[in-house]
């Protein structure tokens, strides 16, 4: 099979010269936004979900209008999702502790992102619970 695009390799998130040993938003490239024009389909559609800092003034417009693209973006409709999900693992359908990594108390919340935002190993989905105590695996 013969790939039909090939993608510059960029280092999405640099393991060197963090500031203060923590990433800034914006420190890494916004390769994802590259790739997804280069990838779909001519008269695509590409739809962006996430969090991106206000800084990012970077995307491939004109790239994206000569392909013909149509562009959905926004974050999460979290009010509309968070309530059937609440029902679900009350009803037991899901289980969320099932994807935790880490549980700690909620006073330890800074401690939780510094460790997610050096990605030490392990520090994926924290739980942090009022009175709890000190992080642990989960």
């Amino acid at each position: 099979m013969k790939l039909r695009f090939k993608f510059e390799q960029k280092l999405v998130a640099p393991k060197t010269s963090p500031r203060r040993g923590n990433w800034e938003p914006g420190d890494a490239p916004s390769q994802v936004l590259d790739w997804m024009v280069d990838s779909v389909a001519k008269a695509g559609t590409v739809s962006i979900v996430g969090v991106y800092p206000q800084t990012l003034y970077t995307f491939p417009i004109g790239k994206a209008m000569n392909r013909n693209l149509s562009i959905k973006m926004g974050n999460c409709n979290h009010r509309a999702y968070i309530p059937k999900l609440v029902d679900m693992v009350r009803a037991g359908v899901v289980d969320p502790t099932e994807i935790l990594t880490q549980t700690g108390p909620l006073t330890g919340a800074i401690d939780a992102y510094l460790n997610f935002d050096k990605r030490q190993p392990g520090w994926v989905k924290v739980m942090l619970e009022p009175g709890g105590t000190a992080a642990r695996a989960a």
